[in-house]
C-alpha cells in the first residue's frame, strides 16, 4: 500500500511512542496488517471485511453524513451500500505512514481519493432520507485524513476528514466547480 513503504521506520517510532505514551492501540505490526486489509477492502468495496476490523458500535464519523453519524454495523454497511453505490470507482490510498497522536490513543492517516459521482444517492439518513440525488458523471480527486480509535484491536471510532464543499462542486452538486 502507497504510504506504508516504510515500514520498518514507522516500527521503530511508533514502538518507541507507543511504550511512552501508554496508550491503547495495537503493536505496529498489527496496526500495519489492519491498515493493509482495511484499504484493500475499501478498495475493493468489501464491506463485509471492513466490518471485520471493526467494533460491533463502530462510530464513523464523515462530512457527507450531513451531521448524522454513522453507529453499528448495520448504519456502516447502509453508508457502505451508498457511498460504493453513488461511487463505484472509488479508490484511496494512504499518502504517508500512519501517524500517532501525543495520547497514544488515535491514528491518523493521510489519504488521497478519487472517485466518480456515476451512480446516486438516496436512503441517508435511514430514519428521515433526503430525496435521490443522481450522478453527475463527474469525477472528485481530494486529499484528506482519517483520524482512528481503537479497542480491543479493533477500529472504534473512525473520523474521516476532507473538504465536503469542494468535492461537492467538482462533481457538480454545487457551483464553481469544473462544471
Amino acid at each position: 500500500m502507497a504510504g506504508l513503504e516504510k515500514i520498518e521506520y514507522f516500527d521503530d517510532r511508533y514502538t518507541k511512542a507507543r511504550a511512552a505514551l501508554g496508550g491503547s492501540l495495537p503493536s505496529a505490526e498489527q496496526i500495519s496488517d489492519i491498515f493493509e486489509r482495511w484499504f484493500t477492502a475499501l478498495n475493493t468495496h468489501d464491506t463485509d471485511t471492513l466490518l471485520t476490523l471493526v467494533t460491533d458500535d463502530i462510530v464513523v464519523e464523515d462530512p457527507s453524513m450531513m451531521g448524522r453519524n454513522s453507529r453499528g454495523h448495520d448504519d456502516f454497511r447502509l453508508f457502505s451500500e451508498i457511498t460504493y453505490t453513488a461511487f463505484p470507482d472509488m479508490r484511496f490510498e494512504a499518502t504517508t505512514a500512519p501517524l500517532i497522536a501525543l495520547d497514544g490513543n488515535r491514528i491518523v492517516v493521510p489519504w488521497r481519493g478519487t472517485a466518480t459521482f456515476t451512480g446516486y444517492i438516496d436512503r441517508w439518513p435511514p430514519e428521515n432520507p433526503a430525496p435521490r440525488v443522481d450522478g453527475t458523471g463527474k469525477q472528485w480527486t481530494l486529499e484528506g485524513t482519517d483520524t482512528y480509535e481503537f479497542r480491543g484491536g479493533l477500529i472504534s471510532w473512525w473520523r474521516i476528514s476532507f473538504d465536503f464543499f469542494d468535492m461537492s462542486q467538482q462533481v457538480g452538486l454545487l457551483p464553481g466547480g469544473d462544471a
